[in-house]
């Protein structure tokens, strides 16, 4: 089960946005507090130590106000994620089931992972594919040459159906 920190972790990750020279680039903590604390639609004041602290899982019982005022200001970025309360504490929305821990959430964990996703949910379809292409590529070469991982763990992904 992912911590309070990890998930808030995914939602920087996730609002990552492209600098001037293409990089994806994290809000900064600095810059998430300072916008959370002028936020004029609410009371609440964070510093950028405590969101750090947040984000680090050595602050991890916040109040019902800090917890709304970070949903909001990641509800106002572009973000692939689920943004709300109950997804930062991981309370499972009403009628759904909870999930057993899997290959996925596993995967889902992991932040190239997730750099990965985020990324390529910005591409065109058509660009999606030719990733997926390559991607078969590269895992039939992986298939191909057995060899060449003796000694690693496996790492694989459940893959869809």
């Amino acid at each position: 089960m992912a911590t309070l920190a990890e998930r808030l972790n995914s939602w920087f990750a996730d609002a990552a946005t492209p600098d001037a020279v293409g990089r994806l680039r994290e809000p900064s903590t600095s810059e998430v507090a300072q916008a959370i604390s002028q936020d004029p639609s609410h009371d609440v004041t964070i510093s950028r130590s405590y969101l750090t602290a947040l984000r680090n899982g050595s602050q991890t019982n916040p109040t019902v106000s800090v917890l709304s005022a970070i949903v909001k200001y990641f509800q106002s970025r572009d973000m692939s994620l689920p943004v709300s309360v109950s997804a930062l504490i991981n309370e499972e929305p009403p009628g759904r089931p909870a999930k057993s821990q899997d290959g996925w959430a596993t995967a889902l964990a992991d932040r190239q992972v997730q750099s990965i996703a985020m990324r390529a949910g910005r591409l065109t379809p058509e660009l999606r594919e030719q990733l997926l292409s390559i991607m078969d590529v590269l895992d039939a070469s992986k298939k191909a040459s057995p060899s060449a991982d003796a000694g690693k763990s496996s790492g694989d992904v459940p893959e869809s159906g």
